[in-house]
């Protein structure tokens, strides 16, 4: 016999599959219409979702949806493993915050004081106020790099972006150099530290080579240690390329116009900014420790007081209805009394998200293994959220 909790379970599964809101092209919910998620993945030519509903502070259920590669017959699960991109942002600060929770890094330093490898270049901005590991982390250092797209792939694709088995090539320090030859213009800051949101990938790659530089290691077995191994996050990794182990598990990520992409996946020399494949599965690990000790709980990746720190806004973000400030790697959004924590990332080939309220203990985690598919989170979000009753807007 079912009992009631799955048939609930089961019931708000149906509704999630069934209830999604189709997005305008200027990303305005349409209410007067529903849709089902197969029509929508057909709709942004999406092959897998994956999606992972966290309810009264734990794991509610983990789903595949769809083929691991277009024209594949193998289905995608909630065991299969997508390229984060940008929310590998957020468990990269974490792990940072807990260098500095021990005395190794502080927050408010000039961060060209302890970096070695390269330097954050001075000028008349750095002369009024300097970048600190607290303006990386929170995007307003004032930088401008050549690291940062948005919009569908280019072609050729950028010159440090590899495919498949095959190893990035090119130095952290040269990307931030730049390499005006292909088109990579140099790292720089280009307004005062400070005083404004200014999203860079280059953020976090300085952040990268100051780990790396204060323990001597790789930014990738840090993160092992620190977060993936400590939360049990075994579908995780930020080396690239991926382990041999983790390859017959990930999905190929797809180009804009549908193909997959050559080798299956893409390989980026920063794994800080955006070097993460996981599962949605494993995300909510990271949500579910991170709530924990927002509520006040010890024991966990952070100490209560650091992880209500990085869940406090830190400067103004100008994202409209999705985003009030940002925080130390997150985004925030009030949601009337509740806090909404989030951060979304797409790489040339896939297109994540996490969304969880602290407070309360629901949140959900969506990854795609195409870009074109981008607006298509918010979709399932907004579709998961009526179905759970999240306090939003």
């Amino acid at each position: 016999m079912v009992t009631d909790s799955y048939q609930n379970k089961d019931e708000r599964i149906t509704r999630v599959e069934n209830g999604l809101v189709p997005m305008s092209a200027d990303a305005q919910p349409q209410w007067g219409s529903r849709a089902t998620l197969a029509e929508r993945m057909a709709h942004y030519q999406a092959p897998g979702v994956s999606i992972a509903v966290m309810d009264e502070h734990s794991l509610g259920w983990a789903k595949g949806y769809g083929v691991r590669v277009a024209g594949g017959s193998e289905a995608v699960t909630s065991q299969t493993l997508f390229h984060a991109g940008s929310v590998a942002k957020s468990l990269s600060a974490a792990a940072t915050l807990t260098l500095v929770e021990q005395g190794l890094l502080n927050l408010d330093d000039d961060v060209n004081d302890q970096l070695v490898s390269w330097q954050v270049p001075e000028n008349e901005y750095t002369a009024r106020e300097k970048v600190t590991l607290r303006r990386l982390l929170s995007h307003s250092g004032g930088i401008k790099d050549g690291l940062t797209d948005s919009g569908p792939p280019r072609d050729p694709m950028p010159v440090y972006v590899t495919f498949g088995d095959e190893v990035p090539g090119i130095p952290l320090k040269q990307l931030l150099e730049g390499m005006p030859e292909d088109d990579i213009e140099p790292t720089r800051v280009v307004q005062v530290p400070g005083t404004g949101f200014r999203y860079a990938n280059a953020d976090y790659a300085i952040l990268e080579l100051l780990v790396e530089d204060r323990l001597g290691q790789p930014f990738e077995d840090l993160m092992q240690a620190t977060v993936l191994d400590r939360l049990g996050m075994a579908l995780s990794t930020y080396r690239q390329p991926l382990p041999r182990e983790l390859r017959a598990l990930s999905a190929s990520e797809h180009m804009w116009d549908g193909k997959p992409m050559a080798g299956g996946r893409a390989n980026y020399p920063f794994h800080a900014a955006g070097g993460l494949w996981t599962t949605p599965g494993d995300l909510t690990l990271f949500m579910i420790d991170l709530m924990k000790a927002y509520q006040g709980e010890p024991e966990h990746i952070l100490s209560p007081d650091m992880a209500r720190q990085m869940m406090s806004p830190q400067i103004e973000t100008p994202n409209g209805p999705l985003s009030d400030a940002c925080g130390l790697g997150v985004a925030l959004q009030s949601a009337g009394q509740r806090l909404a924590v989030w951060n979304a990332g797409g790489t040339w080939g896939s297109s994540s998200i996490f969304w969880f309220y602290p407070q309360v203990g629901k949140g959900a985690a969506v990854m795609i293994n195409n870009r074109r598919g981008f607006y298509l989170l918010f979709e399932i979000l907004l579709s998961v959220g009526l179905a759970y009753d999240w306090p939003m807007r």
